[in-house]
């Protein structure tokens, strides 16, 4: 998988969970406290628009909105699906992951910055499985490319950042997803 093909796979795992909820779950607590399901979807989708929004110079949503998980009201599936096209036609563009891009980082290779709406789709469409004591599972052949974002973006520099918590010790019989999700600072339990 290239690196557009895995933020599409990363979209289409958010689209697919969000699609899954209803009503009685959105109030759902999450392990991103305070955060329930509905704040954590919402700020998973406003996390691919504030990116949007850094890469072609407008303000979709602001940066308050997205950290603050200013939730979304109403079916999130159609708020969903609209961020994850405007995310890969984004992403997909000209010169976007060959060019240098100005970040709330400093500017950095567009082919550095993607890491980041794809782990930040996995781990909330995972975070949100989760939550609801729902398995998730990445297809065994996106493992691969998966490892690369999370080795390439899950850095101490990031960590100390706050972008990423510390690395945790999944369970010894742990999936290859459970141990990238640990990757990301998740605490995987069972």
């Amino acid at each position: 998988m290239n690196q557009l093909e895995t933020l599409e796979f990363a979209l289409d795992e958010l689209r697919g969970v969000v699609a899954a909820l209803d009503d009685s779950q959105m109030d759902t607590a999450t392990a991103c406290a305070p955060w329930t399901v509905r704040q954590l979807a919402s700020h998973a989708v406003n996390s691919q628009l504030l990116w949007v929004g850094i890469l072609t110079g407008q303000e979709i949503v602001s940066m308050e909105d997205t950290m603050g998980a200013v939730p979304y009201t109403g079916d999130l599936a159609p708020i969903t699906d609209d961020a994850a096209v405007q995310a890969l036609a984004t992403w997909g563009a000209d010169g976007v992951l060959d060019g240098v891009q100005a970040t709330p980082f400093g500017d950095l290779p567009g082919s550095a910055v993607v890491n980041f709406p794809i782990i930040d789709a996995l781990a909330h469409s995972w975070d949100i499985s989760t939550a609801l004591g729902r398995s998730l599972e990445f297809a065994p052949n996106s493992i691969s490319a998966i490892s690369e974002v999370v080795d390439a973006a899950c850095t101490d520099a990031t960590r100390t950042m706050g972008l990423f918590g510390a690395v945790t010790e999944p369970p010894a019989d742990a999936t290859d997803t459970e141990r990238l999700m640990a990757a990301t600072g998740r605490t995987v339990s069972r």
